[in-house]
């Protein structure tokens, strides 16, 4: 990523997969931003679908257009923050969407702090069924911008990182669903974190999203958070009882999916290893009662 003399206030990163259907909407959310200085830079991730053929026709020098073979999001990411040429980088999911102060207020927040070298995030509102509600966010705890990360989820599209940043640490490829966790704690270790108490972005809900039981995502966040927490930095950084509470919190992610498919077996498996790495959790009793509705025959045979 050539960026000694960034020319570029914003770029924003879009990688994509099979979503000609609404990648325009989520293009024109940028280009109708009220602040201009950005550019796009999208990485196509080997789509099959009419991706390339649909951008083709959004007319605008700003958006840029790269095709790679399938490689996964971290990837595509990490391919957009090499073609970046922005001072500041920005996500955003082919998905999802912002309002047209995103960038603006980005903007302003950054130049009172006079540009630093920093991680910023703003807030964001659910896009489901075509309607807009309001997230529950928790308060952001700026002496612990860490553990805040480790336990309060925060999607691409809300942060936007200084280019230098991105020259030192980058997604991990070799991590799924839990990868932007992985980097927002690995800069927030090193680096401030600015939090922008404002709306202005859409995180799109549905049936795909890696929150939805019936995905079993719980299975690459666990194996990616046991990626992560062999790391001696985060071994020293991030204590021993909160690894072992993120661990055990994927086994029951992972038995709540058996349950929905209809797996005892494997239910009961991930419940006993979740019981083994928090045995002092607040939902152990809901965890056993898991177990007895089972044992009752409640759901039915398996």
């Amino acid at each position: 990523m050539e960026q000694n003399n960034p020319s570029i206030f914003f770029s924003v990163v879009i990688p994509t997969y099979n979503r000609a259907s609404i990648i325009t909407d989520t293009i024109q959310s940028v280009l109708q931003q009220d602040f201009k200085d950005f550019e796009i830079i999208v990485i196509d991730d080997g789509s099959k679908d009419q991706t390339q053929s649909v951008i083709a026709n959004i007319q605008d020098p700003r958006l840029h257009y790269f095709y790679q073979s399938n490689k996964e999001r971290s990837a595509a990411r990490n391919e957009g923050i090499r073609q970046a040429k922005g001072t500041y980088i920005c996500f955003l999911d082919s998905d999802d969407r912002y309002e047209t102060n995103h960038l603006s207020t980005l903007y302003h927040f950054i130049e009172k702090q006079k540009n630093e070298v920093a991680l910023f995030f703003c807030d964001h509102f659910c896009l489901q069924n075509g309607k807009l509600t309001e997230a529950v966010i928790a308060p952001f705890d700026a002496q612990n911008p860490v553990m805040y990360f480790l336990y309060h989820p925060v999607i691409p599209a809300r942060v936007c990182i200084h280019h230098s940043i991105l020259e030192k640490y980058r997604f991990d490829e070799r991590i799924v669903i839990v990868e932007d966790l992985v980097l927002w704690v690995h800069i927030a270790l090193h680096y401030p974190v600015y939090h922008i108490d404002v709306k202005t972005v859409w995180y799109h809900l549905h049936e795909s999203n890696s929150v939805n039981i019936s995905n079993n995502a719980f299975g690459p966040r666990l194996r990616g958070l046991e990626i992560f927490f062999k790391e001696k930095e985060i071994t020293k950084a991030i204590p021993s009882s909160d690894r072992r509470s993120l661990i055990g919190d994927c086994h029951f992610g992972i038995a709540r999916h058996y349950e929905f498919k209809r797996n005892f077996l494997g239910m009961l498996k991930h419940l006993i290893l979740s019981f083994v790495y928090t045995p002092k959790h607040p939902q152990n009793r809901f965890k056993l009662y898991m177990i007895y509705r089972y044992l009752l025959g409640k759901k039915g045979d398996v």
